[in-house]
């Protein structure tokens, strides 16, 4: 099934919105466990999956204090842009308002100390680097 851009914009999670007095917010994002590729301590809020688009996948990524995610291989490009927090990745530490850019069969893996929110945008699956 292929997703059109209208879909996209509607499936969007409005991040901030004005409240009462007119000061910009966060709002109410549902999150449920993300346990792909052995994750920790990590939540998501799914923007469109694999079985959406025919194998992009974008969502919203909440790692607790101590939360990580194993060594894997990308089979696509990912995308990371870091809204809160800091992830620190075999490239270096990413914090608030920092974006990497991984091309394909590039390999990392990653932790969070403090916990992050983060926005992940993967052009298709990566796959766990067994030890």
């Amino acid at each position: 099934m292929s997703m059109q851009v209208a879909d996209l914009m509607k499936a969007l999670p409005v991040l901030l919105q004005l409240n009462e007095s007119g000061m910009l917010s966060d709002t109410e994002i549902e999150f449920q466990p993300f346990k792909a590729n052995e994750r920790s301590a990590a939540e998501v809020h799914w923007l469109f999956r694999p079985e959406e688009t025919g194998g992009c996948a974008a969502g919203l990524v909440r790692y607790a204090a101590g939360g990580s995610s194993p060594a894997h291989e990308h089979t696509g490009f990912e995308i990371i842009y870091i809204f809160d927090g800091e992830m620190i990745t075999n490239q270096g530490v990413l914090r608030k308002n920092e974006l990497i850019c991984l091309p394909p069969g590039s390999q990392h893996s990653f932790h969070s100390e403090t916990g992050c929110l983060a926005l992940i945008i993967w052009e298709k699956p990566p796959q766990v680097v067994k030890p």
